[in-house]
């Protein structure tokens, strides 16, 4: 069963940043840090660019092998934001 949790929660997030190779991986998260909790990724799903409040916001979804995380990158405020979780219960 799956179990969608909606967050919004500002999270810190380790990333790497590429000059060159895929257009997908240029930009990459590595980790968060979730309620002190550090969790790592292993998986990048998808990544895409979407206009949310006349801002531009990255949108990452990615695994840690055993849940699913929607992150949004802020472009403007340069924040992290965790959208939501998709728990395997």
């Amino acid at each position: 069963m799956h179990k969608v949790i909606n967050s919004g929660q500002r999270v810190s997030v380790v990333a790497s940043y590429k000059s060159g190779g895929e257009d997908s991986k240029i930009c990459l998260p590595h980790k968060m840090l979730l309620g002190g909790k550090e969790i790592k990724f292993t998986e990048l799903g998808f990544r895409h660019p979407t206009a949310k409040g006349g801002r531009l916001t990255h949108i990452f979804d990615m695994t840690d092998g055993h849940n699913d995380y929607r992150l949004e990158f802020d472009a403007e405020r340069l924040t992290w934001t965790l959208a939501e979780t998709l728990t395997i219960t």
